[in-house]
């Protein structure tokens, strides 16, 4: 079947389509709500959305948008939206959850206890623990005192092997510095040090979380002499540490490998059940040579970042961050601009299945882009194909209605017969992606195999085989947008003529893709697309779950772009929904 596809997708035109329609709409797995309200608390133009397929949620005033009747009361409300949930997700709340499990966990004082994905943590002192401002005036420059830490004399003296009078000897010999001016440096910078607030809190708060279960261990290069100071040092909360590894004590100094191996089996752990923190990227390399999760220290924002994101679970941090600003993700531009739309709510349901999450104005025939005034174009806009495509296949079971809607949008192609992107003749923009959303509501209700979908068809196919999205498409800013579209048309159809054309053809440009750059949304987009197809992107999934923030979410990737300006419009929200989504998919398959 790959030969027989890769041979059609050389010529992309010369396809027959089916004669006869499929015998019912391709199941797709999104999202249905199926709730029914009584009938007895709706108007008039409520049942007839009812009737429709159209489903009813409580939404803010609007003209032409259908909310829950305000005859309701609020337990009501919340039952009715509950059983929604549980409608739309095929289970119960209880069942809904998403994440991985513990198990059944003892408890302390009533509440869970908490298990790390990795029991033990190792720091480095120097400018991770300490931090260290030179003095004004020091008789040996910081430069020089920086160098005479890299030389054979101070490696035996970190080893134990020299002492501290030998040891500033034989610097003062080589160098030519008097041995008295280098013991006053020293003696100055170490007076200097003070322990990095930010590090020890966040070392508490692991600690107050985890207690037991977390161990954390200083590992570290340094002379015993300078030790005993800093262990003395009553400013530094060494009781937060479970034990310390000195290069004195041991007879070895990193970034030497047995070094490492010593602290793992002396500690009974394995590479992989432990974290090492430490500033220098050699120490770094070496350790992650052995199989350590390593982080080079930068500051204490990023080391947060960074353990949150080691220890706690991606997947319950991201509907955390999602369930926290339900209703309130609103799309933005690259301007800090606030937009109201449909389209990226329609986008976060699908991607979440939860229609808690969102605000959705909902219509009785075709749907707007904008849920309020529209942003540097005409005060008036015109209902679009690509929100009204989306809409359908999320939300619409009447097939009617639908097959009515479809009509009304074979009567707006251009001139090559090509579907367009408004139901306005005024505005004969295409876009490819925008007939690969199109394509997927007439494969959803069974008309796929419509003569008039051909030119659109021969298109969007051209555009995947001469890589035409490379640079993102008029409404669309990125080439990853496009071909997530193109595997969810697929990966819905897969007994279509467009999946026989185009689906090796379309595993080749996703293979191409990985690894490239690209924002969080790209990544996530990236990611679900190849695993749509059958393809596993681990690459790409290894850098959406250390781009995870500090709050859960991520950071906003670009969905899309008006048409004059090309100014780019995101959402923080969906690119949450989507990076959690991914990382959920590339869980279950393995």
């Amino acid at each position: 079947m790959e030969n027989q596809e890769a041979t059609q997708a050389q010529g992309l035109s010369d396809v027959e389509v089916p004669a006869e329609r499929q015998a019912a709409a391709s199941q797709e797995e999104v999202p249905r709500c199926k709730t029914k309200l009584p009938e007895e608390h709706l108007n008039a133009e409520q049942l007839k959305l009812m009737e429709s397929g159209m489903p009813l949620t409580a939404l803010p005033p609007h003209s032409n948008h259908v909310g829950l009747p305000n005859g309701l009361k609020e337990t009501n409300q919340t039952r009715l939206m509950a059983e929604q949930r549980e409608s739309i997700n095929g289970s119960s709340a209880a069942e809904d959850k998403i994440g991985i499990s513990n198990g059944d966990q003892p408890t302390t004082n009533g509440q869970a206890k908490k298990y790390p994905k990795l029991p033990g943590i190792i720091f480095d002192i120097g400018d991770v623990l300490c931090n260290w401002t030179a003095p004004e005036s020091l008789p040996v420059a910081p430069a020089m005192l920086h160098r005479f830490r890299k030389t054979r004399f101070w490696y035996d003296y970190d080893l134990g092997m020299m002492s501290q009078d030998e040891c500033y000897h034989q610097l003062s010999k080589q160098y030519d510095v008097a041995e008295a001016d280098i013991a006053e440096a020293f003696d100055k910078a170490r007076e200097s040090l003070s322990p990095n607030g930010a590090v020890f809190d966040i070392i508490r708060a692991i600690k107050d979380t985890y207690r037991e279960a977390i161990k954390v261990y200083l590992m570290s290069n340094i002379p015993a002499a300078e030790w005993q100071v800093l262990k003395e040092d009553t400013r530094f909360e060494w009781s937060l540490f479970d034990g310390f590894y000195t290069s004195s004590a041991v007879g070895m100094c990193k970034p030497e490998l047995r070094f490492y191996r010593h602290v793992l089996q002396q500690t009974g752990l394995k590479p992989s059940e432990v974290v090492l923190v430490d500033d220098n990227g050699e120490n770094v390399l070496a350790a992650r040579s052995l199989g350590i999760k390593s982080l080079r220290f930068t500051g204490a924002l990023g080391l947060n970042q960074f353990l949150k994101n080691v220890f706690d679970d991606p997947i319950e941090r991201g509907l955390a961050f999602l369930n926290n600003n339900a209703k309130e993700m609103w799309s933005a531009t690259t301007q800090g601009r606030e937009v109201k739309d449909n389209f990226a709510q329609l986008f976060l349901y699908e991607a979440v299945g939860d229609i808690d999450l969102v605000t959705l104005t909902f219509y009785d025939w075709t749907w707007n882009y904008y849920i309020e005034k529209p942003i540097d174009t005409v005060e008036k806009f015109p209902d679009d194909i690509d929100t009204t495509a989306l809409a359908l296949v999320l939300l619409c079971n009447d097939v009617k209605k639908a097959n009515d809607i479809m009509d009304e949008v074979l009567r707006y192609t251009n001139a090559d017969g090509i579907i367009m992107t408004y139901f306005d003749n005024k505005r004969p923009r295409v876009d490819p992606a925008v007939c690969v959303n199109a394509l997927r509501l007439f494969y959803k209700f069974s008309r796929g195999d419509s003569p008039a979908l051909q030119p659109s068809k021969d298109w969007i196919s051209d555009v995947l085989f001469y890589r035409a999205y490379l640079d993102g498409t008029y409404y669309y800013p990125t080439a990853d947008v496009f071909l997530f579209l193109f595997s969810h048309l697929l990966s819905a159809n897969p007994e279509s003529d467009m999946y026989r054309r185009t689906a090796s053809l379309l595993r080749e440009r996703l293979q191409e893709r990985i690894g490239a750059n690209g924002d969080a949304l790209e990544l996530s987009m990236r990611v679900i697309a190849c695993l749509n197809m059958g393809i596993k992107d681990e690459v790409d999934l290894r850098k959406i779950e250390a781009s995870q923030q500090e709050d859960g979410g991520w950071e906003i990737g670009w969905l899309c772009q008006t048409g004059k300006t090309s100014l780019k419009i995101g959402n923080r929200g969906l690119t949450t929904a989507l990076a959690v989504k991914a990382i959920e998919m590339g869980r279950k398959r393995g």
